[in-house]
């Protein structure tokens, strides 16, 4: 029994119970195939599956090892590390952005001028509205001041007007205040 527990993929087994928890078995299909030969082994009563998960609930007789190598021969990705296959998975997700991005440069589309992040926020440019807002009032307080001292009037006044409606703009919008 011992050396059930030292297989990356036994979480824990305790008397009549052992959970499986893998990242092979997050894909429906493996886990289907697990579940079945899990099932025709002797001394398994009953298998349940979880998200990337089983639980098998086994018999006093039942010979775990026996189970755990007849689910290793026939899925052999079970033998490796969870973080080797977390690993790669990540790897995989990441070059199938990366494609994806080449892709989009590739066809020469140009970067719209607003659109929507992954989470449904506005960006303009690539950049978020937030940061857009912050940005302007900066620049727009660093040219009130540079005028203001520089002597040009007209500007500064210009530059300050600007600068008190988008600071009202920000403290109305974002504080949720006036």
């Amino acid at each position: 029994m011992k050396e059930a527990l030292e297989r990356p993929y036994v979480a824990h087994v305790m008397e009549g119970r052992a959970r499986l928890r893998h990242p092979v078995l997050a894909d429906a299909a493996r886990r289907a195939a697990a579940r079945d030969l899990a099932l025709g082994q002797p001394g398994v009563l009953e298998v349940r599956p979880g998200a990337a998960s089983l639980l098998l609930l086994l018999r006093p007789e039942a010979d775990f090892p026996a189970v755990c190598a007849a689910l290793e021969a026939a899925l052999p990705d079970l033998r490796r590390p969870v973080a080797e296959v977390v690993a790669a998975e990540r790897a995989a997700k990441r070059a199938l952005r990366r494609s994806r991005a080449r892709a989009e440069v590739r066809q020469g589309s140009p970067a719209p001028l607003c659109s929507r992040d992954k989470n449904g926020r506005v960006v303009i440019c690539g950049v978020p509205q937030r940061k857009v807002e912050v940005r302007a009032l900066l620049g727009t307080a660093a040219v009130c001041l540079t005028a203001g001292l520089a002597g040009a009037g007209r500007l500064h006044v210009l530059a300050g007007a600007a600068w008190a409606a988008l600071a009202v703009r920000h403290v109305w919008v974002r504080r949720k205040a006036l």
